[in-house]
Protein backbone atom coordinates (compact mmCIF):
# COMPACT_ATOMS: atom_id res chain seq x y z
CA UNK A 1 0.00 0.00 0.00
CA UNK A 2 2.90 2.35 0.71
CA UNK A 3 4.04 2.17 -2.93
CA UNK A 4 0.55 3.07 -4.20
CA UNK A 5 0.42 6.02 -1.82
CA UNK A 6 3.83 7.22 -2.97
CA UNK A 7 2.79 6.97 -6.62
CA UNK A 8 -0.45 8.88 -5.95
CA UNK A 9 1.46 11.58 -4.05
CA UNK A 10 4.00 11.86 -6.89
CA UNK A 11 1.26 12.31 -9.50
CA UNK A 12 -0.62 14.83 -7.36
CA UNK A 13 2.39 16.89 -6.29
CA UNK A 14 3.98 16.74 -9.73
CA UNK A 15 1.06 18.59 -11.26
CA UNK A 16 0.75 21.36 -8.66
CA UNK A 17 3.10 23.73 -10.50
CA UNK A 18 3.35 22.38 -14.01
CA UNK A 19 -0.35 22.07 -14.86
CA UNK A 20 -1.37 25.62 -13.87
CA UNK A 21 1.80 26.92 -15.51
CA UNK A 22 1.00 25.28 -18.82
CA UNK A 23 -2.60 26.50 -18.68
CA UNK A 24 -1.40 30.06 -18.00
CA UNK A 25 1.17 29.99 -20.81
CA UNK A 26 -1.43 28.56 -23.21
CA UNK A 27 -4.03 31.21 -22.38
CA UNK A 28 -1.38 33.94 -22.50
CA UNK A 29 -0.32 32.79 -25.96
CA UNK A 30 -3.91 32.65 -27.17
CA UNK A 31 -4.50 36.27 -26.05
CA UNK A 32 -1.96 37.33 -28.66
CA UNK A 33 -3.02 34.84 -31.35
CA UNK A 34 -6.79 35.28 -31.80
CA UNK A 35 -6.92 33.19 -35.00
CA UNK A 36 -5.59 30.14 -33.16
CA UNK A 37 -7.96 30.83 -30.27
CA UNK A 38 -10.89 31.00 -32.72
CA UNK A 39 -9.87 27.61 -34.14
CA UNK A 40 -10.12 26.06 -30.66
CA UNK A 41 -13.43 27.76 -29.91
CA UNK A 42 -14.95 26.69 -33.22
CA UNK A 43 -13.50 23.18 -33.22
CA UNK A 44 -12.76 21.77 -29.74
CA UNK A 45 -11.52 18.53 -31.35
CA UNK A 46 -8.31 20.49 -32.11
CA UNK A 47 -7.59 20.98 -28.42
CA UNK A 48 -5.57 17.76 -27.93
CA UNK A 49 -3.29 18.88 -30.80
CA UNK A 50 -3.06 22.34 -29.27
CA UNK A 51 -2.16 20.84 -25.89
CA UNK A 52 0.69 18.83 -27.42
CA UNK A 53 1.95 21.92 -29.18
CA UNK A 54 1.72 24.07 -26.05
CA UNK A 55 3.55 21.36 -24.09
CA UNK A 56 6.30 21.46 -26.70
CA UNK A 57 6.43 25.23 -27.01
CA UNK A 58 6.20 25.97 -23.27
CA UNK A 59 8.18 23.16 -21.66
CA UNK A 60 7.76 24.40 -18.10
CA UNK A 61 9.47 21.57 -16.22
CA UNK A 62 13.23 21.89 -16.08
CA UNK A 63 14.65 19.12 -13.93
CA UNK A 64 17.91 19.24 -12.03
CA UNK A 65 20.13 16.18 -12.21
CA UNK A 66 23.53 15.27 -10.78
CA UNK A 67 26.19 13.81 -13.06
CA UNK A 68 27.27 10.38 -11.82
CA UNK A 69 30.64 10.44 -13.60
CA UNK A 70 32.87 12.73 -15.64
CA UNK A 71 31.70 13.15 -19.20
CA UNK A 72 32.42 15.56 -22.04
CA UNK A 73 29.44 16.99 -23.91
CA UNK A 74 29.95 19.33 -26.84
CA UNK A 75 33.50 20.12 -25.77
CA UNK A 76 32.51 20.90 -22.16
CA UNK A 77 33.64 18.71 -19.29
CA UNK A 78 30.91 17.84 -16.82
CA UNK A 79 32.39 16.37 -13.67
CA UNK A 80 30.82 13.63 -11.60
CA UNK A 81 28.79 15.31 -8.87
CA UNK A 82 28.05 18.46 -10.90
CA UNK A 83 24.44 19.59 -10.80
CA UNK A 84 22.83 20.13 -14.18
CA UNK A 85 19.78 22.30 -14.86
CA UNK A 86 18.15 20.71 -17.92
CA UNK A 87 16.19 23.21 -20.00
CA UNK A 88 13.77 20.90 -21.80
CA UNK A 89 12.50 23.71 -23.98
CA UNK A 90 15.81 23.81 -25.84
CA UNK A 91 15.28 20.28 -27.15
CA UNK A 92 11.62 20.98 -27.87
CA UNK A 93 12.57 23.90 -30.12
CA UNK A 94 15.24 22.01 -32.06
CA UNK A 95 14.88 22.84 -35.78
CA UNK A 96 16.41 19.46 -36.66
CA UNK A 97 13.47 17.73 -34.94
CA UNK A 98 10.61 20.20 -35.47
CA UNK A 99 9.83 22.01 -38.70
CA UNK A 100 9.01 25.64 -37.83
CA UNK A 101 10.14 24.94 -34.26
CA UNK A 102 9.67 28.58 -33.29
CA UNK A 103 6.00 28.55 -34.28
CA UNK A 104 2.94 27.08 -32.58
CA UNK A 105 1.15 24.86 -35.09
CA UNK A 106 -1.93 22.84 -34.20
CA UNK A 107 -1.50 20.84 -37.41
CA UNK A 108 1.94 19.44 -36.48
CA UNK A 109 1.75 15.83 -37.69
CA UNK A 110 4.60 14.50 -35.56
CA UNK A 111 5.22 16.08 -32.17
CA UNK A 112 7.87 14.10 -30.32
CA UNK A 113 8.41 16.69 -27.57
CA UNK A 114 10.01 15.79 -24.27
CA UNK A 115 8.02 18.16 -22.06
CA UNK A 116 7.35 15.20 -19.76
CA UNK A 117 10.94 13.98 -19.80
CA UNK A 118 12.08 10.63 -21.15
CA UNK A 119 13.19 7.20 -20.07
CA UNK A 120 13.24 6.38 -16.38
CA UNK A 121 12.54 10.00 -15.47
CA UNK A 122 9.46 10.37 -17.66
CA UNK A 123 6.55 12.01 -15.86
CA UNK A 124 4.29 9.43 -14.29
CA UNK A 125 1.25 11.69 -14.65
CA UNK A 126 1.74 12.69 -18.30
CA UNK A 127 -1.50 11.11 -19.53
CA UNK A 128 -3.51 12.64 -16.70
CA UNK A 129 -1.90 16.04 -17.32
CA UNK A 130 -2.77 15.92 -21.02
CA UNK A 131 -6.38 15.11 -20.18
CA UNK A 132 -6.57 17.86 -17.57
CA UNK A 133 -5.16 20.41 -20.03
CA UNK A 134 -7.73 19.46 -22.68
CA UNK A 135 -10.57 19.69 -20.13
CA UNK A 136 -9.30 23.05 -18.84
CA UNK A 137 -8.91 24.66 -22.27
CA UNK A 138 -12.20 23.30 -23.63
CA UNK A 139 -14.05 24.32 -20.47
CA UNK A 140 -12.57 27.81 -20.52
CA UNK A 141 -13.33 28.38 -24.20
CA UNK A 142 -16.88 27.05 -23.87
CA UNK A 143 -17.61 29.70 -21.22
CA UNK A 144 -15.21 32.50 -22.20
CA UNK A 145 -14.37 32.37 -25.92
CA UNK A 146 -13.12 35.98 -26.14
CA UNK A 147 -10.59 37.29 -23.64
CA UNK A 148 -7.55 39.50 -23.54
CA UNK A 149 -4.82 40.78 -21.27
CA UNK A 150 -5.33 44.35 -20.12
CA UNK A 151 -3.07 46.73 -22.03
CA UNK A 152 -1.20 47.76 -18.88
CA UNK A 153 -0.86 44.21 -17.52
CA UNK A 154 2.49 42.83 -16.49
CA UNK A 155 3.33 39.22 -15.78
CA UNK A 156 5.12 38.03 -12.68
CA UNK A 157 6.86 34.70 -12.44
CA UNK A 158 7.55 32.03 -9.82
CA UNK A 159 10.80 30.12 -9.55
CA UNK A 160 11.27 26.39 -10.05
CA UNK A 161 9.19 25.71 -13.09
CA UNK A 162 8.73 28.52 -15.58
CA UNK A 163 5.52 29.54 -13.87
CA UNK A 164 3.39 32.60 -14.43
CA UNK A 165 2.46 33.68 -10.91
CA UNK A 166 -0.49 35.79 -12.04
CA UNK A 167 -2.17 36.06 -15.43
CA UNK A 168 -4.49 39.06 -15.57
CA UNK A 169 -7.27 38.46 -18.10
CA UNK A 170 -10.40 40.38 -18.91
CA UNK A 171 -13.46 39.63 -20.99
CA UNK A 172 -16.81 41.16 -21.74
CA UNK A 173 -19.88 39.84 -19.95
CA UNK A 174 -22.84 39.13 -22.23
CA UNK A 175 -26.36 38.09 -21.44
CA UNK A 176 -26.56 34.96 -23.56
Amino acid sequence: METATNIAATVFLGGLDTLPSNIAWSLRYLTTHPKLRSQLVEDPSLTPHAVEEFLRFFSVANPVRRAVRDVEVGGTLIRGGDRLFLVMGCADRDEAEFEDAGCVRFDRAVNRHIAFGAGGHRCLGSHLARHELVVALNGWHAKIPEYRMPKDATLSFNGGVLAIASLPLEWDVTNA
